[in-house]
């Protein structure tokens, strides 16, 4: 296949993601009827987390069609990526790195035609495709150790509030304004929180939505707490500042079991950095008199 082939081919799927990206003029009408339709009935309690902002009349136009499966928009989600476009993003981004890793190892091998070659491109295609679902986790499992490493902080922030009498809006808006320079995370968790109790009809729907965005047992129980406030309208301070105390002994008990795998992994290093050399430098002297004497035989 020679080079304008592949270049031809190339400008064409370029062509039709542009196609998608620029398709929305021809859809407006229609989504427009959808939504006044949709504006008029009234919208039952969510079944899972929606962002802010996106309801059921807001539909996606054009190339935002485009969505993920639903682990990935889970991760999505927890990555901090909450916005309407952000499925179609990824999934974009996603395309055009398995694109890119595809051209690059055609390019290294003068773009040839081999069959082994064309399934070497078609794993190194995949590859792009795993490499941005991997660093999607990496990114997921990193805000959700920062949110949970400053979260014992941001409870006993919320009993000082809770105690001296601010609403349960106030109390997420003043902790994720104080937070925001010490874990970025959670005062973007806090703030969407506090927007969402303020415009939803039910506060423990904007709870929920939290404990889904985060998905850390800790945040669950605080959330299990503030809704049995929200029913019963038991206290919630003592609740939350032994739900504080716990996340710290947690976190402690979990800094205790990396600490105790630190040997286990240094075992490897220690045999192959450390042993066999000193086994070498015991037995060459003697392999190399043993040589030596066979050499003179």
């Amino acid at each position: 296949m020679s080079l304008s082939l592949w270049i031809a081919v190339t400008l064409l799927i370029t062509g039709a993601m542009m196609a998608l990206l620029f398709s929305t003029p021809a859809q407006r009408r229609e989504q427009l009827l959808k939504r006044l339709v949709l504006v008029s009935a009234s919208e039952s309690a969510p079944q899972k987390y929606r962002p802010l902002g996106q309801t059921k009349s807001s539909a996606p136009i054009g190339w935002l069609r485009l969505t993920v499966a639903p682990d990935i928009s889970a991760l999505l989600v927890k990555a901090g990526f909450h916005g309407p476009r952000a499925s179609a993003i990824f999934l974009l981004c996603k395309v055009s790195l398995m694109l890119l890793s595809a051209i690059a190892w055609q390019w290294y091998v003068d773009f040839d035609t081999d069959k082994f070659v064309i399934a070497k491109t078609l794993i190194f295609a995949i590859s792009g495709g795993l490499v941005a679902e991997q660093w999607l986790k990496w990114r997921a499992r990193t805000v959700n150790y920062r949110i949970a490493l400053a979260l014992p902080d941001a409870l006993d922030l919320m009993v000082i509030c809770v105690e001296s009498g601010l609403t349960l809006e106030a109390v997420f808006q003043r902790v994720g304004r104080e937070m925001t320079s010490v874990t970025p995370e959670l005062s973007r968790e806090w703030l969407i929180t506090e927007a969402e109790l303020r415009l939803l009809d039910s506060r423990i729907t904007a709870l929920n939505n939290l404990a889904e965005r985060t998905g850390l047992v800790e945040v669950e129980n605080m959330v299990i707490a503030l809704s049995q406030a929200e029913k019963y309208g038991s206290k919630i301070a003592p609740t939350m500042r032994l739900i504080a105390s716990d996340s710290r002994q947690y976190q402690y008990l979990r800094l205790e079991e990396r600490v105790g795998k630190i040997p286990a992994k240094m075992s490897l290093p220690v045999v192959v950095l450390i042993m066999l050399p000193v086994v070498v430098l015991i037995v060459a002297p003697t392999i190399i008199a043993l040589l030596d004497s066979l050499g003179g035989m």
